[in-house]
């Protein structure tokens, strides 16, 4: 528009005369309008490259955002690459730990992580010294610990005490023993449920069965072949760290508590000759070890091997836990030892006095062997059916009192045992030198 207006139109006036003004309006008309498309289409192709420009600002904002987007996408999926490579690393050390613990002896396994004790623990295991917690155990088989266990638990109960059993040996011979001897048929599968994760006292009530027809005011945990393998598995658990709470101290933590705790007087828990889960839950739970031994060479050294692991338990997981003493078990006379058996015990002696304390504790009174205590296995407790094997335990049973700071009941002679005749009915001399 400014360009037509800039021309100077007179010289078509003067060359085309009156027709001149007419075709100047005309092309001045008709370069206006080229100019107005000129214009209008410059217009419109600065719009349309602000428009271009616009959009392609906006792609590179797009660009940028996803640019953005996917760098952090990539460090969140480093981040999550090195947290699964600790995680292997972490797993491949717990691995290492496993082939660790499993080259090394028994008792170091259970050693291997520190311990993560209940609450209180160690008060509430030394106040409990007043309902003693007792672990038979001894790693050597064979020496006699569940006929030493069902024995002194018939003792206790004679005497008024309230006695709980709790079998962790996953062959059962404790649990079959006495439940048949109550009548029962079908043995329950009681400790799992108290060494599981999760356990708690309420499943105490649960578990315990009580006596209707020995042993009355008394109970049994008992165990089945099913323990082998949860024991397994709690193993696995402890040395990969992967248990919630710490699965040594599962036991203690319910016998320990108030709620179970006020239900016996004396608790009687029969190991397997293997530092099992079970073997050492009733370890971190006791207050109390008795160990049984065969008066021969080869079980007077394994009583030495035994207490030096069983030393280290101690300083690691159960600091309170004494010693009760040894009993000497399937001797072959009734009061004095023979020659080998005292040479063995002396040995014995030793061993105890180098890997546990000097102060330590053989117990005076022995167990023969006799057929009325393998005739009773599986079926009946000894105890209530010769009144020879009584006396024996009797005598046992007031030592241990003695030594668990009760006082011996007195014991008149007219006390009959269930039947099978008077305390006095250990007779003569020569009857109880009888050993069959």
């Amino acid at each position: 528009m400014a360009f037509a207006a800039s021309i100077d139109w007179t010289f078509l006036e003067l060359l085309f005369d009156q027709h001149g003004k007419i075709i100047a309006g005309a092309l001045a008309f008709l370069v206006a309008i080229v100019s107005l498309f000129v214009a209008i289409y410059r217009y419109r192709h600065t719009n349309s490259i602000e428009r271009i420009l616009g959009r392609g600002a906006q792609q590179v904002r797009k660009d940028q955002e996803f640019l953005r987007k996917g760098k952090a996408a990539l460090r969140q999926a480093a981040e999550a690459l090195e947290q699964q490579k600790e995680k292997l690393l972490e797993r491949e050390r717990k691995l290492d730990n496993v082939r660790i613990g499993f080259v090394g002896k028994e008792h170091e396994l259970w050693c291997l992580h520190p311990a993560r004790k209940p609450k209180e623990y160690d008060d509430r295991i030394w106040h409990q010294r007043r309902a003693p917690i007792v672990t038979i155990a001894n790693l050597k088989g064979g020496v006699g610990k569940t006929t030493l266990t069902a024995n002194l638990a018939a003792y206790f109960n004679k005497i008024g005490k309230r006695v709980l059993l709790i079998d962790v040996d996953y062959q059962g011979s404790l649990s079959n023993m006495m439940l048949s001897a109550d009548g029962v048929e079908q043995v329950p599968n009681g400790i799992n449920s108290l060494i599981t994760p999760g356990a708690n006292a309420d499943a105490f009530a649960h578990t315990a069965h009580k006596f209707t027809t020995i042993l009355k005011s008394s109970a049994i945990v008992a165990a089945r072949y099913e323990l082998a393998s949860l024991e397994n598995r709690l193993m696995v658990e402890y040395l990969l760290q992967e248990d919630e709470d710490d699965g040594r101290y599962r036991l203690a933590n319910i016998l320990l508590s108030e709620q179970v705790g006020k239900t016996f007087d004396i608790a009687l828990i029969d190991a397997p000759p293997r530092l099992t889960a079970g073997t050492i839950n009733a370890f971190c739970a006791s207050t109390h070890l008795l160990v049984p031994t065969v008066y021969d060479l080869l079980s007077a050294e394994a009583v030495g091997t035994f207490l030096a692991g069983a030393k280290v338990l101690q300083a690691s997981l159960n600091p309170r836990i004494d010693l009760l003493g040894v009993v000497g078990m399937l001797t072959s006379q009734q009061h004095q030892l023979a020659v080998r058996e005292e040479n063995a015990k002396r040995t014995a002696v030793g061993q105890v006095a180098q890997t546990w304390s000097s102060t330590h504790h053989f117990f005076t009174r022995h167990i023969p062997r006799k057929a009325a205590i393998a005739a009773a296995a599986g079926e009946s407790v000894a105890y209530h059916c010769d009144a020879i094997v009584s006396g024996w335990f009797d005598e046992l049973g007031d030592e241990m009192c003695s030594r668990l700071g009760w006082q011996s009941p007195p014991q008149p002679n007219d006390t009959k045992h269930n039947g099978t005749g008077s305390r006095a009915a250990r007779q003569s001399p020569s009857q109880r030198e009888m050993i069959h």
